[in-house]
């Protein structure tokens, strides 16, 4: 290849496209990241339970394949296993999902309850938790700033908030929008969160700048 492979997985790695977007790529709806770091790309159809309608709806192909036909996949190179993303053609942005129906089968319980085990924090690793708009979006612009927390705070019930830098001051903004997220995927998102994780209900925490160093909000915030 003659360009810098930017995914996480290999280039001839298995992925499961819908068939209509070999012919029309525009029409890309959401992906998936399985918990083996398996894709599947989909125009918005499902699977169901008919195998010869999804055999006719969905074929295998190579993610370096897939990557040529939609390059803004290479913006969710980072992606954690188990999560997702929807297609937003309009603002050229991947909006991130943690999928809110996860399957049952056996290989997923096992799945989850190593997860549960492997988590070092207060809670669970699938714990929903709120973040602003800004921390759910991935941009493939080439000018896109940085997407980085600034402000963490746990609610007296227990409850994670994560707010970006594209809100001005938290403190001052009544009604900052926000979405939820899975924690340990936040967690893998922004790493430099993690040492947060185990805060007491109540803690609020900041910085200045994504480089600068966490700070405590103690009582009015002074």
């Amino acid at each position: 290849m003659s360009e810098e492979w930017l995914m996480r997985q290999e280039p001839h790695a298995a992925v499961l496209v819908a068939r209509g977007l070999v012919e029309h790529p525009e029409r890309l709806d959401h992906v998936l990241l399985d918990d083996e770091e398996g894709w599947f790309v989909s125009d918005g159809s499902e699977f169901g339970e008919d195998p010869e309608l999804d055999e006719e709806q969905f074929a295998s192909m190579c993610l370096h394949d897939v990557v040529e036909l939609m390059p803004q996949l290479t913006a969710l190179a980072k992606l954690p296993a188990g999560m997702g993303a929807d297609w937003d053609t309009g603002g050229s942005t991947w909006v991130l999902i943690s999928p809110l129906v996860p399957s049952d089968d056996e290989e997923a319980r096992a799945y989850r309850e190593a997860r549960i085990a492997a988590w070092p924090h207060a809670g669970s690793p699938m714990d929903e938790v709120n973040l602003s708009l800004g921390l759910m979006e991935i941009s493939t612009a080439p000018d896109a700033p940085a997407r980085g927390v600034r402000y963490v705070s746990r609610e007296e019930d227990g409850t994670w908030m994560f707010v970006g830098f594209e809100v001005a001051d938290p403190d001052e903004e009544t009604e900052v929008e926000v979405d939820t997220l899975e924690l340990g995927h936040v967690a893998e998102l922004y790493p430099d969160v993690v040492d947060l994780l185990d805060a007491e209900p109540g803690e609020v925490f900041f910085r200045e700048a994504p480089d600068a160093e966490w700070l405590q909000v103690i009582d009015d915030g002074e």
